[in-house]
Parts: structure tokens; sequence; C-alpha cells
């Protein structure tokens, strides 16, 4: 089943996209990232935006995180976010939501060619708020701000995308997919994989047939493909020991 599965060594350059079914882990494999030494050494700045607060956001053991007040009048975090750190921001209204992607866009345009750290910005929030025009719209200007950069770069723009599934989002999203390294959580059903398989192949056409590579018996870890598409690689560790 793992022939031709080379194991995980690091993540790529660029953006992602983490699908997963519910309870596979999302939110904690972000958080396992933001811990990892690379992550912590590398000046970046990550920007976690979500809908619903988890205490696991508070008292990290390495990387401190910066717990922000949605409603706070200082928003410049998204504005000019020029310091290093993981900044945390729990929001369930979607209009704000959609302010603080707006201003990161904008930001993101006037600093085009000025951007001095990697800037991490996570994405994960249900399925229903990628059918919302405005959170598409200022999602997609920042992707395209994104993908015209250099990635050999030391500052540029990533977006880490979160979803269960891919079937109910808008068809506007598309590009953010098609140009994102993808993470695949196990354990998956027989019924989720079939879905996501459907959904990548209209919405990512570039991705290679590796479905019948992946073992569906694996309780941990993740699989992980680049958005070359060209190879397929495996982590077995269980999430908190990532």
């Amino acid at each position: 089943m793992e022939q031709n599965v080379k194991p995980f060594e690091e993540f790529f350059s660029g953006s992602h996209l983490i699908l997963g079914e519910a309870g596979s882990g999302k939110t904690r494999l972000i958080w396992a990232i933001l811990q990892r030494k690379e992550f912590r050494e590398d000046n970046s700045i990550n920007i976690v935006l979500t809908d619903s607060e988890k205490r696991i956001w508070y008292n990290p053991p390495h990387n401190p995180v910066t717990v922000l007040n949605p409603f706070d009048s200082d928003i410049s975090w998204a504005t000019n976010p020029e310091k290093p750190g993981i900044y945390y921001c729990a929001c369930d209204y979607p209009p704000r939501v959609i302010t603080f992607l707006e201003c990161l866009a904008t930001w993101a345009i006037q600093q085009e060619r000025k951007i001095k750290n990697k800037i991490r910005i996570f994405i994960d929030f249900p399925s229903k708020y990628w059918t919302l025009p405005g959170f598409i719209e200022q999602l997609t200007r920042l992707h395209y701000i994104a993908a015209s950069q250099n990635m050999d770069d030391q500052g540029h723009i990533e977006i880490w995308a979160v979803l269960t599934s891919l079937g109910k989002i808008s068809a506007k999203a598309s590009p953010i997919i098609e140009r994102s390294n993808l993470l695949l959580l196990n354990p998956m059903s027989e019924t989720w994989l079939a879905g996501t398989k459907d959904s990548l192949k209209t919405k990512c056409e570039n991705q290679k047939d590796f479905w019948q590579k992946i073992d569906k018996n694996l309780k941990e870890g993740f699989y992980y493909i680049p958005c070359s598409g060209e190879e397929l690689y495996l982590n077995k560790k269980a999430i908190e020991n990532f």
C-alpha cells in the first residue's frame, strides 16, 4: 500500500490546504506546526483566523501566542503586520473576518515588493464561510498576491486553509486550491476519501492520481502532496508527537 510513498521530511514553500474529517485534528495540527523548531526560528509572522476559540492556543510550550480581541479598535496586526510571532484571533462574526482579510490583502498589495518576513495566514473556518462572496473576494485578492511572489525570497505570503470538505465551497475559490500544497489527515473513511477525490479532480486538475496509494487503515499522521503533484509523502507520527 505504501509503495512509492516517501517519508515526510519538511513542508514545501507556498500555500497549503489542510483537509480532514471532523475530529481528525486539523486545528491541533496547526498548533503543532507552529510549535516546531523551524517555525520558531524563521522570524515569520503567523496569523491564525478562526471562528471558535480553543483553549489549546493558550500557554503553548515553546512558541508564545498573542491572543487577539477581534473587536479591539487596534487591528494593526492586520493593517500593518510587522512584528514576528503567532497571532491568534477567534471571531464568529463574518463581516469582521472579511474586514481582517481585506486589510491583509490591501497591505499585501501596497507592500508587494517590500515584504521583509515570511507571513503565513491560517484560515480555519467552516465551509459555510467559503460560500460568502466577501470572504471569497478578499481571500482571492490575498491569494493572487501570494501566487505572484518569488517563493525563494525571504519575505512572502502563504495561505494555509483548513477545511473538512470541498463540496460546498464557492467555485471562485478554485484558484486557491489549485496552487496549494495538500495535507490529508488520517484517518480517512471510504466515503470521505471518495468525496474529496472527486472534488479535487474538479478543482485541482494538476494533481496525479495518488488515491490508490493511500492506506485507509492508518489512524495517525497525514499524507502530503506538493502542488506540483509529483510526489506523495507520509508522516506516520501522531499530531501530538509531530
